[in-house]
Parts: structure tokens; C-alpha cells; sequence
């Protein structure tokens, strides 16, 4: 092969995608059949060891197969078969590149529309939505919310297993005349107990008569709410909650979303 001819096919190999030394290698072994690595290194004039690692790189990308034995042998794969294979290897590249940008964008996603929207609508996120750092934390939250409460007290949560945490603290607004009302279910002893004990102390207390939604929370004075949101994820037959970071807000379009759903469901739910 004429040296122009030479270098004018590594060009064209090299604006495949491979480099100087794997297009010099698999046109070696177009040449000549089952080589040696150090005969690929003498036809090819690449260095020995850096043969190795190109002989490897070309398999990957299926430009060549390995032929087993002492010592082992190397072919080029017939171009055509070649490029699909490359197509191939390049695609899962590319696919494994775009699920790794997916993941990363999904974390950088609400950091950049938190900056994109705030500079545009002229809205504070904080103003909306004030995160909390957990549940104990919500919890010191609600019952300073129950002991600011003048006139109404909405609790809707599935069992109500944490009402022995902020009891006194509705005892005490019972006596300053604030309604309090509980929307929860009954799946256990414990929440029956639980149920009987509200009613007691004179909380109106309804029973959901549809599936819960993944919510609880506290709704003061219709004017401030704390919640915080789960969702079930069931994996080798066990039930797992994930729960996600609590929210307090008097943001009265969100506050009036979460009662709109309560008073639908507390329209529905039942007194046993």
C-alpha cells in the first residue's frame, strides 16, 4: 500500500473515533491474518507495549477477535460486522452517558428551577414551602402550632400513633374552646385505643372511608399547616415507607388544597 493511501485510511479510521495507534493496528491486521502481538507491534509500527492495551480497546469495540493458545493470535473482524459491532459499543456509550447526565440532572434540577423561578415570578421558595429537618423536629413544630391554635384544629393522619406527643397540648386548647378534629383510620388495637381516647376527651374524631392517602399533617386556624408526604415501595415482599423531609407553610393556595381534600374525606368518613 502506497504511503499516501496509508495515511489517507488512518485519517478516515481516526474520524471514526479511533486513535492513531488502534487505526495503524487494525489495518495491520486486515493485512495479515491470526498475528502475534509482537508481530502486530512490527507491521504496525506500534510500540510492543502499548500493543496490549490496543489490541484490548479494539476488541471492546469489535473491531477484532482473539484466537486462544500460546502464544495467542489476533484477527480483524470483517469490516462490515466491524462497524456494526462499533455502532454497537458506541450506542451503550452514549446511553450509559445520558442515564449518568439523567441522575445528576435529577439532583441539579430543583436547584436550578429553584434560581430560574425565583428570579422570574418574584417568589421567595421559602416563602412557599419552609422545610423541616424531621419528625422530631414536626413535631415540636405541631404542638407550638396546637398551643397558638384560637379557634380550630385539623389532624389527618393514618393511625395517629405520635397523638400521645402532642395530648396535652390538645387538652389544653379543648379547654380554650378550640375545635379539634381528627380524620384517621382504625387498623389495629393500638389506633382503636387511640380512636377511643380522642373521643373521650372530646376531640371529633372520623373514621376514613377510603384508602389513605400517603399524608398526614396538622391544619391551625386554617391559616398554618405542617405535613409531610411517604410513599410505600415494596421490594422482596416487605413494605417499606420512604418518607420525605417535612413542610410547614402558610401559604393559603396550599393550605387550601390539603383542606379541600380533608373536608371531602371527612364528608365521607364515618363515627363507629
Amino acid at each position: 500500500m502506497q504511503n499516501s493511501d496509508f495515511y489517507d485510511i488512518i485519517l478516515k479510521l481516526k474520524s471514526l473515533g479511533l486513535t492513531e495507534y488502534e487505526a495503524r493496528v487494525y489495518l495491520a491486521l486486515l493485512d495479515r491474518a491470526e498475528l502475534t502481538a509482537e508481530e502486530v507491534s512490527s507491521l504496525s509500527n506500534v510500540p510492543l507495549p502499548r500493543v496490549y492495551d490496543v489490541l484490548e480497546a479494539l476488541e471492546d469495540k469489535g473491531f477484532v477477535k482473539v484466537i486462544s493458545g500460546r502464544p495467542r493470535r489476533f484477527e480483524a473482524l470483517d469490516p462490515k460486522f466491524a462497524f456494526k459491532n462499533y455502532v454497537s459499543y458506541l450506542r451503550k456509550l452514549l446511553d450509559d452517558e445520558i442515564s449518568n447526565l439523567e441522575r445528576n440532572f435529577e439532583v441539579l434540577q430543583p436547584i436550578l428551577e429553584e434560581r430560574y423561578y425565583s428570579s422570574r415570578l418574584r417568589i421567595d421558595p421559602s416563602s412557599l414551602l419552609e422545610p423541616i429537618h424531621d419528625l422530631h423536629e414536626m413535631e415540636d413544630k405541631t404542638r407550638e402550632m396546637i398551643s397558638s391554635a384560637k379557634q380550630e384544629i385539623i389532624i389527618f393522619s393514618q393511625l395517629f400513633t405520635w397523638f400521645n406527643r402532642i395530648e396535652k397540648e390538645i387538652l389544653e386548647a379543648l379547654g380554650r374552646g378550640v375545635k379539634v378534629r381528627v380524620l384517621m383510620r382504625i387498623l389495629n388495637p393500638e389506633s382503636r385505643e387511640i380512636f377511643n381516647r380522642l373521643k373521650k376527651i372530646g376531640v371529633d374524631v372520623r373514621i376514613a372511608s377510603e384508602e389513605w392517602y400517603p399524608v398526614r399533617g396538622t391544619i391551625v386556624d386554617r391559616c398554618k399547616l405542617i405535613f409531610l408526604i411517604w410513599v410505600p415501595r415494596e421490594e422482596k415482599r416487605y413494605w417499606s415507607p420512604i418518607v420525605y423531609r417535612p413542610h410547614y407553610t402558610e401559604n393559603k393556595g396550599l393550605i387550601s388544597i390539603f383542606l379541600d381534600a380533608f373536608e371531602y374525606r371527612w364528608s365521607s368518613a364515618s363515627t363507629p
